[in-house]
């Protein structure tokens, strides 16, 4: 019997990145790592005490309030490191279902009208959705963005993923070869600054 290919990054299953030839290993993603706990400036407390504020009943609120602003934080932080293309139509092999829109990518500067070398490929998970069942979302636009590189002559050495309601955030990454690790930690945005701290210890991999 034909396996039958997912048509985009949102209809990826378990199976179909096992037919990729990925598997996933669940760990401590950042066990190396000192994670230092990193205080949100005074816009990003107001801007999401104010989105908090509203019914964030569905994802395009989630986004608006709560992800994007702490993205604009992350950016302002780390000037000249990376930019965000949000709702990037990211078509690199359609036979193998590697197409559909990005919620966020984050890609090496400068901006241009792609995104040149992608390095994070963040999901919003459904509302009622839990985190782990967006993984294999993320593990295929992690696995694109590595293409995209390649055929660029520009491989970093990790590609990172992130899969979030805006409350709990889970981080990804991917070497290259034939494993997505998943972090078996949940990020919260009750804690902001730990969270902040998290996200540094990935974009200083990339500077």
């Amino acid at each position: 019997m034909t396996k039958k290919t997912p048509s985009s990054y949102s209809k990826f299953t378990f199976e179909d990145l096992d037919n990729l030839g990925l598997k996933i290993l669940v760990l401590d993603l950042l066990e190396e790592y000192t994670v230092s706990n990193i205080s949100p400036s005074s816009w990003l407390v107001e801007t999401i005490a104010r989105g908090t504020a509203f019914s964030l009943n569905t994802e395009k609120a989630k986004s608006e309030f709560l992800i994007a602003p702490i993205l604009n934080e992350l950016y302002h932080n780390n000037p000249s490191v990376f930019s965000v293309y949000s709702g990037f139509n990211f078509k690199v092999n359609s036979d193998k279902g590697l197409q559909g829109f990005c919620d966020f990518l984050l890609a090496k500067q400068p901006l241009s009208i792609i995104p040149t070398h992608p390095i994070i490929a963040i999901v919003e998970a459904k509302l009622s959705q839990d985190l782990y069942d967006a993984v294999p979302r993320c593990s295929a636009e992690m696995y694109a963005a590595k293409i995209w590189n390649e055929r660029k002559n520009d491989s970093p050495q990790v590609i990172y993923g992130c899969i979030t309601t805006g409350d709990n955030w889970l981080f990804l990454s991917y070497e290259g070869k034939d494993t997505i690790e998943v972090d078996k930690k949940f990020y919260s945005l009750h804690e902001l600054s730990h969270l902040l701290g998290v996200w540094q210890v990935i974009i200083d991999l990339y500077k």
